[in-house]
């Protein structure tokens, strides 16, 4: 079997197998994230799209609440106006030396703005809208387009839901990556030229825009390895790709090749026994038919409000009762004709309608979030403190993996393609020999925010032991408790939390010497004052003994 028809196979059986999740996709669609789906449809032209298939739903509670959330995450995790991430050193000895620091702060700086000068912020936001309502989103990162054996930039391109399928290996990680695409003959001209089946050039003569299959894999091959900066022809790297035209499992142009995986597909949690995530969107979706159905009902309520239906008694109409502007119904008793008006007050209806309001928007943590990334001066910061501690609870499982599956694969595939294309500058020796590994630090405000758990911690520590230290005082005890606390240790730790810059920060030998220098200022001012002291007295005495 040649390398096409067994990919094909492979995605025929992932795509036979994903019908029971789609249809809770296609739920989560109609309800939250509008226009991202439509998995059940083929939309092989403009004219099959549903533009209007969303106008019977009621409410749009759910669809702020998910905006609001995929919005929050953006910019407090990748934020597009401030630095959201930066390298440090496993090996604290390389961290404290100066040549290795400012190398990797340099790397940081070169590898933070080519993903500020790419398309990143433009992608991610459709990717964290993909993850809180399917509970599953993919993206891509390839080097720009462009003149070869020169830097391009990077190229970022959010994979829609319908589009994805992929298999994993026994850590989870992608493996084998499918994205079904649809492409007009002109479409596939324009991306591989001449080398393609000479139907799709007859197609293209005749003018047709029918949009053809295209299955784009990526794929181990033959698991090889390619060291950091180092360059390899396409055909030698550890991960190869392909386009394949579906319908006669023809390879279009030529296979190429990765030296990483350029694929990433976080979740927001994970399902028991399936690769798809789950997510508010499909926690919430109880609450939110039965906030859309209220609604509905409300409206059929209202609408008799303002037209309500009438009540005649028997043979006291003859015809029809004609309820138009300057109608003229036929009547033996006026008495006989009424309004039936609703018997129900509206009130208990709008309590129901706002509660589960309320819990749709609990669903999306969209109170939490605003108490955690917005300085509200009404609560208390005991009230804000709580706050924050349950949604961190709550989003802490996701963060960590939107930074190990999504964040961190990112950063690092840049890092190594800057390097291969000798965008970085070259390691000291230190970091060369040392074999140095290197962590991402995020230091986004949601990032900081979990952080500063610790260190409100360690402020209540202090503040208890100023307390105990003050009352021991006052009791005339000699010992102060403030000894067993290390200050300077917990003030470097605290601005760790807090992501300080590193340029206002003294490290312990700057401490040690300003602290010196502070010292000697203090004695040679004491000095000074002794002198000018004993000069007064000296003076006085004089005039004293001359007097």
């Amino acid at each position: 079997m040649n390398l096409a028809t067994d990919l094909c196979k492979r995605f025929d059986t992932l795509k036979s197998t994903r019908s029971t999740v789609q249809s809770k996709w296609e739920d989560v669609e109609r309800f939250v994230t509008p226009y991202r789906g439509d998995f059940f449809k083929d939309n092989s032209s403009e004219a099959s799209v549903e533009w209007d298939r969303f106008g019977s739903d009621y409410g749009s509670t759910a669809v702020v609440s998910h905006q609001k959330l995929a919005a929050k995450i953006h910019g407090a995790v990748t934020s597009p106006s401030i630095r959201w991430f930066d390298m440090k050193f496993r090996e604290k000895k390389l961290n404290e030396d100066q040549s290795a620091s400012e190398w990797l702060n340099e790397v940081s700086d070169l590898v933070y703005n080519a993903l500020q000068d790419s398309n990143l912020d433009l992608q991610i936001n459709e990717t964290y809208q993909d993850l809180c309502g399917f509970g599953t989103a993919c993206i891509t990162l390839e080097e720009t387009p462009g003149p070869k054996n020169q830097w391009n930039g990077l190229l970022f391109t959010s994979v829609p839901l319908k589009e994805c399928y992929f298999e994993e290996d026994f850590l989870g990680r992608v493996l084998r990556f499918y994205r079904e695409i649809e492409w007009t003959p002109a479409e596939i001209i324009s991306k591989f030229g001449d080398d393609v089946p000479d139907s799709i050039k007859k197609l293209e003569e005749a003018g047709r825009t029918d949009k053809q299959k295209v299955l784009y894999c990526v794929y181990p091959d033959n698991n090889r390895i390619v060291p950091v900066g180092e360059r390899a022809s396409p055909s030698k790297r550890p991960w190869g790709h392909c386009y394949i035209l579906y319908k006669d499992k023809t390879v279009l142009g030529k296979k190429g090749g990765y030296y990483e995986m350029s694929v990433f597909i976080p979740r927001w949690r994970k399902t028991s026994g399936s690769v798809w995530g789950n997510s508010p969107a499909m926690m919430a979706m109880g609450d939110i038919k039965s906030l859309n159905r209220l609604i509905q009902l409300d409206l059929v309520r209202g609408e008799k409000e303002v037209d309500p239906p009438m009540m005649v008694e028997e043979r006291s109409l003859i015809g029809d009762l004609d309820q138009r502007a300057g109608g003229v119904s036929v009547v033996r008793s006026v008495d006989g004709i009424k309004e039936m008006f609703p018997q129900k007050s509206a009130a208990s209806t709008y309590e129901r309608i706002n509660r589960l309001e309320e819990r749709i928007e609990a669903y999306f943590f969209v109170p939490g979030l605003q108490a955690l990334l917005t300085d509200n001066k009404e609560r208390t910061a005991f009230e804000i403190a709580r706050m924050q501690e349950e949604v961190l609870q709550m989003l802490g499982p996701t963060m960590g993996r939107i930074q190990n599956d999504l964040l961190s694969p990112i950063i690092a595939r840049a890092f190594k393609m800057m390097a291969r294309d000798l965008m970085l500058p070259p390691a000291p020796q230190v970091v060369a020999e040392g074999n140095a590994q290197m962590d991402v630090e995020y230091i986004g405000p949601l990032a900081r925010a979990m952080r500063m758990a610790e260190a409100n911690v360690i402020q209540e520590y202090v503040g208890f032991g100023a307390n105990i230290a003050a009352a021991a005082l006052n009791a005339g005890s000699q010992d102060n408790p403030m000894d067993n606390i290390d200050l300077d240790a917990a003030i470097r730790l605290i601005g760790r939390r807090m992501s300080v810059p590193a340029e206002i920060v003294r490290d312990e030998a700057g401490v040690m010497e300003y602290r010196s220098e502070s010292d000697k200022k203090k004695q040679a001012m004491q000095d000074a004052l002794i002198a000018e002291q004993q000069g007064l007295a000296a003076q006085a005495q004089q005039e004293a003994s001359n007097g």
